[in-house]
């Protein structure tokens, strides 16, 4: 009989089988096993749902929990990842999915979907959250970002975040990710802040964006920040999701389609502008 539970540290020996199936990252026994004892949630313990068949896992569903202050409320989400069941055990892969629909006031994600798990996930009152993403090319000339101060030293930026920034420094102080502050001068101070990583996509090193605290600076210091990911990271291109951006585009570049559609179920009309890239696989592998 199939039967499904919580996924918790105990089975991980029996889910890493699982997780080789997973062809768009190459992670090792170690940091699959540091990935998933990631806990941003109070309220949950485990890192997603397993299908079993008596003792032995046949089937994974990769949950990230997290909370994050909106305007003035907490807002509770639910990352989903890594959907793999085998071919065998295929018809009671919905059985994974029931425990989180279940899940109440939870915006629950999906932004790495498959075209199968797309088509399930529509059936379940999911929506699109992303259809794009921005690339942007290294100008040939680095702009001034006069009144602009970039802070790349982690102990600064945590001297200089406040609040809900903070929160996300504290809980993204994690190998292999990467932290910028813009700070403005002048009679309009402001600061953002950046989250970041390098990533590979077909052979091409980009800096990939995956949380912009005020687009309109960004796009003030948009051309330096360039320039310092190519010294940095030795990347020609920055990749940001279109809806990080504010509708202010930061310099000249080109849309690309993703190859299927960053899904969400909102809770509480929460619109897609107010839910970034953070908390989730798309950061933690590397996507």
């Amino acid at each position: 009989m199939v039967t499904v539970r919580k996924a918790t540290a105990d089975l991980f020996d029996q889910i890493h089988p699982l997780l080789l199936h997973f062809r768009h990252t190459r992670l090792d026994q170690a940091q699959w096993r540091r990935i998933l004892s990631i806990r941003w949630s109070r309220h949950h313990d485990h890192f997603g749902y397993v299908l079993m068949q008596d003792d032995q896992v046949v089937g994974f569903l990769g949950t990230l929990f997290f909370e994050r202050l909106i305007g003035d409320r907490e807002h509770r989400f639910c990352d989903l990842f890594c959907w793999i069941v085998p071919e065998e055990y295929r018809q009671h892969s919905l059985l994974l999915l029931f425990p989180v629909l279940k899940l109440q006031d939870t915006t629950v994600m999906s932004l790495t979907p498959s075209h199968g798990a797309s088509l399930i996930l529509a059936r379940f009152g999911f929506t699109v959250l992303e259809t794009h993403a921005e690339i942007f090319p290294v100008l040939p000339r680095p702009g001034t970002g006069q009144g602009l101060r970039l802070i790349r030293e982690k102990p600064l930026i945590r001297d200089r975040l406040r609040d809900h920034d903070l929160a996300l420094f504290r809980d993204h102080d994690l190998p292999g990710c990467e932290h910028l502050l813009l700070e403005t001068d002048g009679q309009e101070e402001g600061s953002c802040y950046l989250v970041f990583n390098t990533v590979r996509k077909k052979g091409i090193r980009f800096t990939q964006v995956y949380h912009v605290g005020d687009p309109r600076i960004f796009r003030q210091g948009f051309s330096r920040l360039q320039w310092y990911f190519l010294r940095y990271n030795r990347t020609l291109f920055t990749l940001v999701d279109r809806r990080l951006l504010g509708g202010l585009r930061p310099g000249p570049g080109y849309g690309h389609v993703l190859r299927h559609p960053r899904l969400y179920r909102p809770a509480a009309g929460l619109e897609p502008a107010r839910v970034d890239n953070l908390y989730s696989e798309l950061l933690l592998l590397r996507l």
